[in-house]
């Protein structure tokens, strides 16, 4: 089924409409918006001109248009700070009520926060982290402590107020600036746990976080397109801050990374985040690529279909269905090669911490058959980096599809050198024994029966067995399996030997 949810911000109003799934999996497939600057209205005027609230019943009508194409089951809309301020919002609200015929869910400044919360725990696993999204008119922060929400606020400013309040949209004033910067650091030492808690990292939500992470990205030359889960650390966001600071508007426009539509009110949304930074000691910054949309969407999905126990499985079964992949294959293969890295372990000398990227390769190793079957380690390589997968980090991202690439042939052997700014020669080393042992795991389920079993493996001075059972003789699979002993022998330094046992 599809469903529409569409935020009504300061900034601007977007829409974005998902296909969740049975299991309660999802994806999105649409992502519009239009930037109608509400903020500015009730910063300036106290209130929402007529000629803004025709705009936003206009673009209301087009999204709940595209809705309807799509055949959503559901509209939800929100409106957050900048109709909350506004001195004629019941007027607004029942305008857009009776035009639109949508009802609206004005937000509190605390829900907005606790969905961002959500949002962030559907994709990252945390230990004691701040959120913060910055609006258009207000900044919303939540503290996670072991994966729960532990705490909610809603300060009133943004990078639309601050931008009118202190002159930042072009040339930046020296004084101006030191009255901005006095400002924030008043404000977030009225909030006593910023200091408190002992953060280990910040998540950063919205527009002006994803300019900085792509900003960051483009100036190092980083060799990932992906935008969530991007972290860069609180000098390289000094440095931006710098950057930003120093040009004007026109200057700013033409800063890789930093979109058109965004430009004027930068400089505004990177002193929040710097000076938060500094306040909390923080040294960590990571992109969130899901925000307060997604948080409903999450929700809403717990609420109708039911919570999921673990953010990784949730979003690797979402992308199994949604490419049609062999589920017991894809499991068969997983076992297998999760049973001979547990009896090979003295040998492998890697932990437990591997597993994600273990679990994620093997699943998704034949993702690029929904591409083409042939050469489809390719595009299995292309897909794992490319998909929503929660709780990896970009490292483990490409050493996962890096894993997968290799999974088809002992000749497969992925290119690295593009990405040696993320990954390092341990890495490679990691990626070669565990592709090693996902292609004998392949070959002994190449009928995608889960016929074969690994029962053990016994390891002596100059040989590892690997002992099997199953319902079958299986004298091909182990004979595919065996093409992969000179590699076996150069990587884990032992002569490799499978024996079934009936």
């Amino acid at each position: 089924m599809h469903l529409g949810i569409i935020d009504i911000g300061s900034n601007s109003v977007r829409l974005i409409i998902a296909e969740i799934q049975k299991n309660g999996g999802y994806k999105v497939i649409n992502d519009v918006k239009e930037s109608l600057r509400l903020g500015m209205d009730v910063e300036v005027d106290g209130f929402i001109s007529e000629n803004k609230i025709n705009a936003t019943i206009d673009t209301l009508k087009n999204f709940k248009n595209l809705c309807i194409y799509m055949e959503t089951v559901d509209i939800i809309i929100v409106a957050t700070e900048a109709i909350r301020k506004a001195s004629n919002k019941e007027d607004v609200l029942g305008r857009i009520k009776k035009a639109v015929n949508l009802d609206i869910r004005l937000l509190k400044g605390e829900e907005e926060a606790y969905l961002d919360g959500v949002a962030v725990l559907s994709s990252f696993y945390t230990k004691r982290s701040l959120v913060i999204d910055i609006g258009g008119s207000s900044t919303e922060l939540s503290l996670l402590k072991d994966n729960q929400i532990y705490k909610c606020t809603c300060l009133p400013f943004g990078s639309i107020n601050l931008t009118h309040r202190y002159g930042l949209n072009d040339i930046i004033i020296p004084t101006k600036e030191d009255e901005l910067n006095a400002f924030l650091l008043e404000e977030f030492k009225k909030i006593p746990w910023l200091q408190e808690e002992n953060i280990d990292s910040l998540i950063a939500i919205g527009g002006a976080a994803r300019n900085l992470g792509r900003m960051d990205r483009k100036r190092k030359r980083y060799p990932l397109d992906v935008s969530s889960g991007y972290s860069f650390s609180d000098m390289d966001l000094t440095q931006m801050f710098n950057i930003l600071k120093s040009k004007n508007l026109k200057q700013r426009l033409k800063v890789d990374g930093i979109s058109k539509d965004r430009a004027d009110i930068i400089v505004a949304s990177t002193a929040i985040l710097n000076t938060l930074v500094s306040v909390a000691n923080i040294k960590d910054i990571t992109v969130s690529g899901r925000g307060l949309r997604e948080g409903i969407l999450c929700k809403y999905i717990n609420d109708n279909i039911g919570p999921h126990k673990d953010i990784l499985d949730f979003s690797l079964e979402a992308i199994i269905c949604d490419h049609n992949l062999d589920r017991n294959h894809a499991y068969n293969v997983y076992n297998s090669t999760r049973t001979l890295f547990e009896e090979l372990t003295p040998m492998l000398e890697l932990d437990d911490s591997y597993d994600k990227i273990l679990k994620v390769a093997c699943l998704l190793h034949d993702s690029g058959i929904s591409i083409r079957y042939y050469d489809h380690h390719k595009h299995s390589f292309y897909i794992i980096l490319n998909s929503p997968i929660n709780g990896l980090s970009h490292k483990e991202l490409i050493m996962a599809a890096s894993i997968a690439y290799c999974h088809r042939s002992i000749s497969a052997q992925m290119n690295t050198m593009a990405f040696t700014s993320i990954i390092n020669r341990m890495d490679i080393e990691v990626i070669d024994k565990l592709s090693l042992l996902l292609r004998i795991s392949e070959a002994l389920d190449q009928n995608m029966m889960g016929i074969v079993k690994i029962n053990r493996c016994s390891i002596d001075d100059k040989k590892v067995t690997i002992f099997l059972s199953g319902l079958k003789d299986p004298s091909l699979e182990i004979e595919k399996a065996m093409l992969n002993k000179d590699k076996f022998a150069e990587i884990l330094k032992k002569d490799l030997e499978i024996k079934f046992e009936s």
